[in-house]
């Protein structure tokens, strides 16, 4: 059975693992990041590319009604909350799915542009680790207290 939802295909491999779903209502961009890959809207391509690092994702759409959306697995759905706020984004988890407005900055088409709205203003970015029962953490940064027992 073949699913056309909209004019836009996936590419030939994506085709063989999505159930029979042939086309979407977005133009697809297929991307390979952090040993994921699928096609996905191009409009949110670059957040992907970025996001894959902290979660998985089933699922995503530029522009549902206004907002985009991506639908994180449920053991990853906090840490794709945290690191959409720490791009700038509001997100909004209704049943598992997270809605955001697409702002004009960062550009979330573009890897690079989401990359540097991630960066904390010192510079610094959010690292993210997995902790002992395997769900993503954000990893707490030193304070400088820290940071001045390390160096006597």
């Amino acid at each position: 059975m073949q699913v056309v939802l909209g004019p836009y295909p996936l590419c030939p491999a994506c085709r063989k693992t999505n159930g029979g779903l042939i086309a979407v209502s977005h133009r697809q961009v297929h991307l390979r990041a952090h040993g994921k890959e699928a096609c996905v809207d191009r409009g949110v391509a670059g957040l992907l590319a970025n996001l894959w690092a902290v979660c998985d994702t089933r699922s995503c759409c530029e522009n549902d009604s206004g907002r985009a959306y991506i639908v994180p697995t449920a053991e990853t759905c906090d840490a794709a909350a945290q690191f959409l706020t720490t791009v700038g984004l509001r997100p909004e988890v209704l049943d598992g799915i997270i809605y955001f407005e697409v702002p004009g900055s960062p550009r979330l088409d573009d890897a690079e542009s989401v990359r540097r709205a991630r960066q904390r203003p010192t510079g610094m970015q959010a690292t993210w680790y997995v902790n002992s029962v395997g769900m993503f953490e954000l990893s707490k940064p030193a304070d400088d207290a820290d940071a001045r027992d390390a160096l006597e």
